[in-house]
């Protein structure tokens, strides 16, 4: 129980992370510094998306085939 709660408070604290750098960066006028700007430039090359891939597999393979 307290292992759920640990994982779910750092996806919190991811969550609430990405959203500071993008108020952030709007406030600071640079729109090309936001976390989608960096995750639409990290997708345009083609090992990253295998990797998301991957990444995201493992994900559901772990958390929703219990």
């Amino acid at each position: 129980m307290i292992g759920e709660a640990l994982i779910l408070s750092g996806y919190a604290a991811l969550a609430v992370l990405a959203l500071a750098l993008t108020l952030h960066a709007r406030r600071a006028g640079r729109p090309g510094s936001t976390p989608t700007a960096y995750v639409s430039s990290l997708m345009r090359h083609p090992a990253a998306r295998w990797l998301v891939l991957v990444l995201w597999i493992w994900v559901g393979w772990h958390n929703f085939v219990r």
